[in-house]
């Protein structure tokens, strides 16, 4: 047999693609350095991750250091803390959201290689051309949440799925179970995969496809009915209307049917278009009519690969569509839609390439010029601002929203000048925590200045803070301060815009007559 490489076309093709597909990986992590922001994302989900890995590496336990009494933790599953905690022992939050950057880099690699599966090498490598520079999953890279290893561990499982042997089956589910234990939602990945091997009969790997994810989903609810059985789970949180306003009440079934509807609209004609370009703010009508088409194109390349058995692709997207549509509209956001990006992105341009000869040649590479030039765009608009605050965080002045800016000076105040033992409510208990190294806890979402006030005291709060980061310190705080005004006292003023820190004060005692 000759040793000449053209002697086996397939192999150097394959080489040729393999090559690219790391290069194309690379390309994401040199931008994704060079967009990198050091300053924690506002949400304060990062920092509740932080707070647990804290919590695993001291020994404390899966622990939410930072509420009264440092509870159990039973929301989030523990594998990204747990990733975390070993990332602490080695260094901070910059190697964390590195860690971030690593697991987005490996996506778009795993996403090219999932795709030459699903739709041909071409339609893949354009797939992946589009992640490594996609704005959503460029930020997602260094912001330290669940979303960059779980879209990694989504895609991973995916693409194992596709494999005929003993071992990729036990790849994809080993996979899938990384994917629940990183986030639930996982759950659409982790029963893909035993439904997909019921439709194609293969009876063993979907007895014991369905056994282990049963058994994770039952060792988790275990674990959380343990942990924390007062603590409303997801499926309540569901059916409410807003859960940042309780008192709104609960959807029943022709209002979830309304929100899947309203949902699977703003999906299509706005967070699509946010998540695959970085669009802002409300769809104009070109906007809406990009994210409408792409929405179309995706949905045909399913119902085209629905012709056969369903695959675990096929079925991740029915299931994870399903999850997202009847999820609460206030959580109608590209932070959700991230983890079905790669499949959408794979089963549009799939669809175009099989549109005939000529379209096979020229409409994938269309539409995914169509795709990448405000990318490339908003790449091009935004290095600048990140490299200027980086040089900013490396002469000790964070770049941090001016709002948060303040309350993390407010934070840092209370690490100086409160005990250490200080109860201090807040918006953001985690991220305050995590400057202050306070405990404390949310005030109550009440229009009722008693309920608020009953609140505080049942959480043993010291002090409260009263910020500028979020309309509910106003609608449900700020009146009950007025309305008790001797119960508190100012000690603290401080930043742009300001925040205020408040000592509670005891009640006064009653009278006896």
């Amino acid at each position: 047999m000759s040793d000449d490489p053209k002697a086996d076309p397939g192999s150097s093709r394959r080489s040729r693609f393999g090559w690219t597909a790391a290069g194309l990986a690379t390309l994401h992590a040199v931008v994704g350095l060079l967009l990198f922001e050091p300053t924690l994302f506002p949400g304060g989900d990062n920092a509740g991750y932080l707070i647990l890995g804290d919590s695993l590496r001291t020994g404390s336990g899966y622990r939410d250091l930072y509420l009264p009494g440092s509870p159990l933790h039973a929301r989030y599953p523990p594998l990204l803390p747990s990733l975390l905690a070993l990332l602490g022992t080695l260094g901070g939050t910059h190697l964390a959201k590195i860690a971030m950057l690593a697991c987005t880099s490996l996506a778009v690699w795993v996403t090219a290689i999932l795709g030459r599966r699903l739709v041909g090498d071409g339609p893949a490598l354009f797939a992946a051309a589009l992640l490594a520079i996609n704005p959503t999953l460029l930020e997602y890279g260094h912001y330290i949440l669940s979303e960059a290893p779980f879209v990694l561990l989504v895609v991973l499982a995916l693409w194992a799925s596709q494999r005929d042997d003993r071992q990729g089956a036990v790849l994809a589910t080993v996979a899938a179970v990384g994917a629940f234990a990183t986030r639930t939602a996982g759950l659409t990945v982790l029963l893909a995969l035993p439904l997909s091997w019921v439709a194609r009969k293969s009876w063993r790997r979907a007895a014991w496809g369905g056994i282990v994810a049963i058994s994770t989903l039952a060792i988790w609810g275990l674990y959380q009915r343990w942990a924390a059985p007062e603590q409303p789970g997801y499926l309540q949180e569901l059916v409410l209307i807003d859960p940042y306003t309780p008192e709104a009440g609960s959807v029943g079934l022709t209002g979830l049917a309304l929100r899947a509807a309203e949902n699977l609209w703003a999906y299509a004609s706005r967070v699509i278009p946010q998540t695959a370009i970085g669009t802002e703010g409300a769809a104009t009508p070109l906007v809406a009519i990009f994210g409408l088409t792409l929405a179309g194109l995706a949905l045909a390349g399913w119902a085209m690969r629905t012709r056969k058995p369903l695959d675990p692709p096929e079925i991740f997207v029915l299931l994870y569509v399903g999850l997202i549509a009847i999820w609460p509209q206030v959580w109608t956001d590209r932070r959700f839609l991230l983890p079905l990006l790669p499949m959408l992105t794979l089963l549009a341009l799939g669809f175009v390439a099989s549109r005939g000869d000529r379209a096979r040649r020229w409409a994938p590479a269309l539409l995914a010029c169509a795709i990448a030039l405000p990318c490339l765009v908003w790449v091009v608009k935004r290095v600048p601002a990140r490299v200027e605050c980086v040089a900013m965080y490396r002469a000790g002045q964070p770049c941090d929203i001016p709002a948060f800016a303040s309350l993390y000076e407010a934070a840092r105040w209370a690490r100086d000048s409160t005990p250490p033992d200080a109860i201090i409510a807040n918006r953001k208990p985690r991220l305050f925590y995590w400057y202050s190294r306070r405990q404390g806890d949310l005030y109550p979402f009440s229009t009722d200045e008693d309920i608020v006030l009953g609140g505080l005291e049942r959480m043993g709060a010291d002090f409260v803070v009263v910020d500028q980061v979020s309309g509910t310190t106003g609608r449900y705080l700020v009146p009950a301060i007025q309305a008790r005004q001797h119960r508190f006292e100012p000690v603290y003023q401080g930043g742009s815009p300001p925040t205020f820190v408040f000592r509670m004060l005891p009640s006064s005692p009653v009278a006896v007559k």
